[in-house]
């Protein structure tokens, strides 16, 4: 892998997300312009009473979590039933699915996103354990390409050697 500074690292991504709901089958969700993660921790802070005014002496992670955020192009049944809480999507027919809205408070599976950029280095990300409730933004009136925003978390996952983890990224080197 290259080492900064290297103009080679900047990376414009493109890529596929695959979305496993628990129990299924994987399933490429298609056209998507956002996958985004956002990690926080919430601090346990200590100060010191030993002088005049309160010093912070220790801060400390008690808590951890993995927002994930996606914006779909494409108009499936599938992505919308994830972002509106449907069950699954039934076959009315030929090229016709029905769910229902909000029957389901949360979809668990894994998510998988696959890199295929041709520009900088190409960063896989797999997260094993991730919870969907309903939410995020649905406009079907618009004089843009529709999207859908679907949001989610990671969920840790529990290791036998008594680590845990959200998943992993791996980083190649396209230079």
């Amino acid at each position: 892998m290259s080492e900064s500074p290297d103009i080679n690292n900047l990376t414009v991504g493109k890529g596929i997300l695959y979305f496993t709901p628990t129990g299924g089958v994987e399933r490429d969700m298609g056209e998507c312009t956002t996958f985004e993660t956002t990690p926080s921790a919430d601090a346990l802070d200590y100060f010191s009473n030993r002088s005049g005014i309160k010093k912070k002496v220790r801060s400390v992670a008690n808590s951890a979590s993995l927002a994930i955020r996606i914006v779909a192009s494409e108009a499936t049944a599938d992505n919308l039933a994830l972002q509106l809480g449907g069950d699954t999507p039934a076959s009315g027919g030929a090229g016709v699915k029905t769910f229902n809205i909000m029957r389901e408070t949360e979809k668990t599976g894994s998510l998988r996103y696959e890199a295929h950029n041709d520009i900088g280095n190409r960063i896989d990300v797999s997260l094993p354990s991730v919870s969907f409730k309903p939410g995020g933004t649905f406009n079907p009136i618009s004089e843009e390409w529709m999207e859908i925003e679907i949001n989610g978390e990671a969920l840790a996952t529990e290791h036998t050697d008594g680590t845990s983890d959200f998943g992993t990224v791996t980083v190649t080197d396209q230079a």
